[in-house]
């Protein structure tokens, strides 16, 4: 565990040994959340919906303006072909 001090600006300072671990560099984002006992901090993952299957992924391609996933994409291909 690390104990931080907050700074006049609200800013804490995170050690590095945690942003090796999760693999965070300097202007990489973070998502901050809390519940009734914890303030959570993790790191930002952006995440798309498809337009073809309407699953959340992690890696889609930008067709226009619509998010395509690599399974989307399988999907039109096999419409394509037939």
């Amino acid at each position: 565990m690390h104990t931080k001090r907050i700074g006049k600006l609200g800013r804490i300072v995170l050690p590095k040994d945690i942003l090796d671990r999760f693999q965070l560099d300097n202007g990489d984002q973070i998502d901050i959340s809390f519940n009734e006992t914890q303030i959570i901090i993790e790191p930002h993952r952006q995440t798309y919906v498809c337009a073809i299957t309407g699953k959340v992924s992690s890696e889609a391609v930008k067709i226009g303006e619509a998010w395509i996933s690599k399974e989307g994409i399988k999907k039109l291909i096999e419409y394509m072909d037939q």
